[in-house]
């Protein structure tokens, strides 16, 4: 039987605020294991490494290699890449980089359970000004994962530029032309937050973590994880109807508060 519509099961997720007071105790990668009938999901809640000696690699291998599933799902947009070896996967796409290795050894289908960049957007820019959107985006998708190593060693301004031009003007947010280089992001955040930018992990980076309940840009973020969160569970939803056995690799802030709405999905069948 059909599973209850992604609308009605997003009310059944837990709270990020909740997420946050849990996420930092939790085991990873965070493992759901459900099953009724023929049905079996298995969604792995992970920390984004790019250290192929992280243990969390090498958990999340046998658990793909035990389960064998007939499709997975993964974040952050559709892999198309094939790599050479496990290490160079994981080097340069961290967990999805894992799976899509190993998916393509077994010629199973690896897909993007992410939302569009253009769509969500679209639907955010209707929510909050631009230039607020644009100021969260910018440290959550850049700024703190260039602190912590996601990018190499390439300027910053560098990275800036193409970051503008691939993930925000091509996918149709309106990037005012000051704000298409660093300087006029600068005196955004200037602006914004009523301090200089730092580039260094300092407590700045509180005011955009979703799981922090008072401020302007964690409410941001977490309504941008419940967006995505919402297109997951209708994703996962949809491959049930189609396949046996099917696995999700998403960050463990989503798992853990999508649980809840995979447990009532599974329940349905």
């Amino acid at each position: 039987m059909n599973c209850s519509t992604p609308k009605n099961l997003v009310n059944y997720s837990r709270s990020y605020i909740e997420v946050g007071k849990v996420m930092d105790s939790v085991q990873l990668p965070y493992i759901v294991d459900l099953s009724k009938h023929n049905k079996h999901l298995i969604a792995a809640g992970v920390s984004h490494t790019y250290d192929d000696n992280n243990p969390q690699v090498a958990a999340l291998k046998k658990l793909y290699l035990n389960f064998k599933p007939d499709i997975i799902i993964n974040e952050g947009g559709q892999i198309t890449k094939t790599f050479g070896t496990e290490k160079e996967a994981i080097e340069q796409n961290g967990e999805t980089g894992l799976v899509k290795y190993l998916s393509d050894l077994d010629h199973k289908p690896l897909i993007n359970g992410d939302i569009e960049d253009s769509l969500e957007f679209r639907v955010m820019l209707k929510k909050y000004p631009k230039d607020d959107l644009f100021l969260y985006y910018i440290m959550e998708r850049l700024v703190i994962p260039h602190l912590n190593g996601a990018y190499g060693n390439k300027p910053f301004q560098e990275l800036y530029a193409k970051a503008v031009q691939k993930w925000f003007i091509k996918e149709g947010f309106p990037v005012d032309k000051d704000l298409q280089d660093f300087e006029g992001f600068k005196k955004l955040y200037q602006a914004k937050i009523g301090h200089p930018l730092e580039l260094s992990l300092n407590p700045d980076i509180e005011l955009f973590d979703y799981v922090n309940p008072d401020c302007t840009y964690c409410a941001i973020g977490r309504n941008s994880k419940m967006l995505r969160d919402s297109v997951l569970l209708g994703k996962i939803n949809s491959e049930l109807q189609t396949h046996d056995k099917v696995m999700v690799v998403f960050g463990h802030g989503h798992i853990l508060a999508i649980e809840p709405a995979l447990k009532k999905m599974v329940k349905k069948w």
